[in-house]
């Protein structure tokens, strides 16, 4: 299921919306993701709040902050990404957790799967995760401490699987006249950091 999960998350399009919850905290976002020749483009947008808005393109991450009018532009590394943010099937993931899968209760009208991966010792975060059978998307995550207390919980309202999504879908709704934009560039704070 971990594999298949894996694969539906980076090979697939979708779009959804979900909430993304941690204790006293919640927020509803919007994702749009799309695969093309074997790259991923991503566009993340809050429902709520500041209405911030984060876009992965080939080769560049833009965070758009309206409560400050900046936007921030660093290199793409995938951190932060739906994908990276859950459990990979592995040799580590064996050595250090039990792992469990079992019939759970619809989500969203799908029939699911719940795997539960709990770590052997009190020191690595545990997860349980809903797969829907059919596509192997995940539909609710829980990232749980080393009590099994949920800590971090995403849970979709809504999820599609089209088979194309425009390049439209990745532009962002913010007019950003007058913003700074805020470059990060790695190769300049190399060369801070030697000399």
């Amino acid at each position: 299921w971990l594999e298949r999960m894996t694969q539906a998350l980076a090979s697939g399009n979708y779009v959804g919306l979900f909430t993304h919850s941690t204790p006293g905290q919640s927020e509803s976002m919007r994702i749009v993701h799309r695969v093309e020749d074997g790259r991923s483009f991503e566009r993340l947008v809050s429902l709520d709040g500041s209405g911030r808005e984060i876009i992965r393109t080939r080769e560049e991450v833009h965070a758009y902050l309206p409560d400050r009018r900046v936007v921030l532009v660093e290199p793409r590394n995938d951190e932060g990404s739906l994908l990276t943010a859950l459990p990979s099937p592995d040799a580590r993931l064996e050595a250090f957790y039990d792992l469990e899968v079992r019939k759970g209760n619809k989500l969203l009208g799908r029939d699911v799967q719940v795997v539960d991966i709990r770590p052997r010792d009190r020191y690595r975060y545990g997860y349980r995760l809903w797969i829907d059978e059919k596509t192997a998307m995940p539909l609710k995550t829980e990232l749980c401490d080393g009590e099994g207390k949920v800590i971090e919980q995403i849970v979709f309202a809504s999820l599609s699987l089209p088979e194309r999504i425009p390049d439209s879908a990745f532009q962002p709704q913010l007019a950003t006249d007058g913003w700074r934009w805020l470059r990060q560039d790695p190769r300049r704070q190399l060369a801070a950091a030697a000399g």
